[in-house]
Order: structure tokens, then sequence, then C-alpha cells
């Protein structure tokens, strides 16, 4: 039997990531939540405790790592959680997907002196597709180089990180942006990536992504780079604080609603028996 289970996260203290599994633990017992940092912290930890298993085990102790995709993983065709070995990948791309939520983002905005005019949920919601229109030729061209990069080689954007938008969001820029990442990379190792490769892959993402269902059953808010979005609703509101938005989110969230969520405690659960 584990005397205490230990979740190893993304992110730094007072993080989403910590939030929202503090959520998903509610009234369980013996769990310790330990922040490593990002992808980087994430990676050396699997490797520690793949090395060091025996003496893991020996204290007593269980362990796993969640994380989320950020572009390093296929997104599930079905809602679920992906287990592999200790490690439980999220459904959803990244962490701040699971906060951007159309009733929360309504409640959020009646609540503050200025709603923008944003009288009902609907108009929430008209609004959030409206924003992931903007984006859905720069969130195709990341998720295709997310699928066709390999180790150190090319990110899944030319800018400064997630959250930073280009300025030109038109296909023909996006598409030659991530080309150039991609012959950068490829001029000094000997992978191979043809240009017809890339957009094979590409095209497979624009199909998905130009679907009709796929705005009107909010598919982007699994698919689309959370920070993105954030990013790219900010913009449109004027004076907007996501910082706030975001203190409410966690505040008000409900982790039942996520079944890759409700997958996650249930497996915690059993660890503990």
């Amino acid at each position: 039997m584990s005397e205490i289970i230990t979740i190893y996260c993304e992110g730094q203290k007072e993080s989403h990531d910590i939030t929202i599994l503090n959520k998903v633990i509610d009234g369980l017992n013996n769990i310790l939540i330990k922040p490593i940092g990002g992808k980087l912290g994430s990676k050396a930890i699997v490797q520690y405790l793949e090395n060091n298993q025996e003496r893991e085990l020996s204290k007593s102790k269980d362990y796993l790592l969640f994380r989320d995709r950020d572009f390093d993983q296929p997104i599930p065709n079905k809602e679920r959680l992906i287990i592999e070995k200790k490690t439980c990948y999220s459904y959803r791309t990244t962490i701040e997907n699971y906060l951007l939520d159309v009733k929360t983002f309504f409640h959020f905005l009646q609540e503050q002196e200025n709603n923008y005019g944003i009288a009902t949920e609907e108009a929430v919601k008209t609004f959030f597709i409206k924003v992931a229109k903007e984006l859905q030729y720069y969130q195709a061209v990341r998720h295709s180089l997310g699928a066709l990069r390999f180790a150190n080689s090319f990110d899944t954007t030319w800018e400064k990180g997630s959250g930073t938008l280009p300025n030109a969001l038109d296909l023909g820029s996006c598409k030659a942006n991530a080309w150039q990442l991609i012959e950068k990379v490829l001029n000094k190792s000997n992978q191979q990536c043809t240009k017809k490769t890339f957009e094979t892959t590409l095209q497979e993402f624009l199909t998905l992504f130009e679907a009709q269902s796929f705005f009107d059953e909010l598919k982007f808010l699994v698919y689309y780079q959370g920070k993105d979005f954030a990013k790219a609703l900010s913009k449109e509101l004027p004076r907007f604080s996501i910082e706030n938005y975001y203190k409410y989110a966690k505040k008000h969230f409900d982790y039942t609603k996520y079944l890759d969520l409700v997958e996650l405690r249930a497996f915690i659960e059993k660890l503990l028996v």
C-alpha cells in the first residue's frame, strides 16, 4: 500500500496546474503535489524516476507526472486521459484551456464594471468563435510543427513563445514563417522533411479547423494553445485583465466537467488503495 502519492506537474508554486490538481484531489489524503518547472523539468524528472524507481518505491511512495500536451502529443479522437508509464497527459492542449469556458467567462464579465456589451452566454460563444477564426491558420501551423518536429529541432512558433501572437495571422504568412523554422534546422541536421510533407500535414489540420462543427462545438478550446487564445481575447477587450479572469476561473473551477480530469482522480484513487 502506498502511503504517499507524489504528483509532479509543470509550472511553479501557485501555477494553474497546481490549482487545478488541488481541485481534482479535493478530499483525498496522503497526496503531495510537487511543481517542477517547465517541460524540460518534466522530462528530467521522468528520467530520474525511471532510473531510481526501486529507490522511490522503497520509501513506500508512488508517483505520477501530470502534464499537458502543448503540441508534444497528438490529441485523442475522444475526450480521455492518456497514461504512458507514470505520465498522465491531459486531453486539452494546455492547462489554460481548462480555464477558458463560456459560462465562466460570462459570469466573470457580469461582475465587472464593464461587460463590453456582452450580455448573454450566447454572445460570449459568438465572441469566442470570432476570435478562434482569426487564429485558425496560426494554430493549424503550430500543430503541424508540433507533429513534424524531432528532438532538439524547431519550436512550434517563430515568436518569443506562447501568448505572443504574430502581427500577420493569414495563412500565407504563417506557412512561410513555419517553413523557415523547418529549413533552418534541416540545413544543420541529418533529418529529412520535405515541403510537401509539411503542406500535407498542415492541410490535415486546416481541414479540421475549417469545419463549421469545429467552431459550433467549441473544439478550438481543446486544440488551440490556451495562452494564444487568451491573448487574442484580451486584444479584443480594452483594459481586460486576463490574470483577474484566471483567478476567478480557478476559484470557480469544477473538474467534473472534464472527463479526463475525472479519470485522473479515479487513477489517483486506485494508487491510494
